[in-house]
């Protein structure tokens, strides 16, 4: 019970959303670091980078994180800690991004072990999950979105659920995220978690 207490510490807990995250390091972010040098791109000014981020603490919380992704019993302690949630909505990677194919295979055995969350999966790793999506399918409690590279940038092709970020006045694609109307928060909007939402924008911030 102590090691589920130590564990659920490391889970972020955005006040924007309805439930709890996890989070990666921006900083090892494989395609990330390679657009946070594009001009234009959803990560070339991005917020996991700067401000509250670079604190120790934040920084020493991120290195505990990446011990506990990569440790040899990652699945059952993940599990241990998701079973203790109230919420059914699960967020992974409020910041950074999956790093491995064996990390994208850890998080969907804790998802298949988990069928009461709905789980949400951000990523811009389109190489690392194509390469998982290779041998198993996703659980039908997943939303693997894929986001656009660009801002204004068009939906990756190839996946079934996608993100886009347009400036504001500019087209935008299926869903729109509600949170700049709702004090920044999801408020009932569970879009994100819903794989029946191809595409869902946000708008740049």
């Amino acid at each position: 019970m102590e090691q589920i207490k130590e564990d659920k510490k490391l889970l972020s807990n955005v006040s924007k959303m309805p439930g709890y995250s996890i989070s990666r390091s921006a900083w090892l972010c494989h395609v990330g670091q390679k657009l946070r040098k594009i001009k234009g791109s959803t990560c070339e000014k991005c917020y996991a980078c700067k401000g509250m981020y670079n604190m120790p603490n934040v920084k020493n919380a991120m290195e505990r994180r990446e011990v506990f992704f990569n440790a040899i019993d990652f699945v059952p302690r993940m599990v241990a800690v998701l079973n203790t949630l109230r919420l059914p909505e699960f967020r992974w990677f409020d910041s950074g991004d999956c790093d491995s194919v064996r990390m994208g295979h850890n998080i969907l055995d804790v998802c298949e072990a988990t069928p009461d969350k709905k789980h949400w999966i951000p990523s811009r790793e389109y190489k690392i999950w194509s390469d998982v999506l290779k041998t198993r399918k996703l659980p039908d409690n997943v939303t693997l979105r894929m986001s656009a590279h660009m801002i204004d940038g068009a939906p990756s092709k190839g996946w079934n659920n996608t993100s886009t970020v347009s400036s504001h006045g500019s087209k935008t694609a299926g869903h729109v995220c509600p949170a700049p109307l709702n004090d920044g928060k999801c408020g009932d909007c569970r879009a994100c978690w819903d794989s029946n939402v191809s595409n869902v924008t946000y708008y740049q911030h």
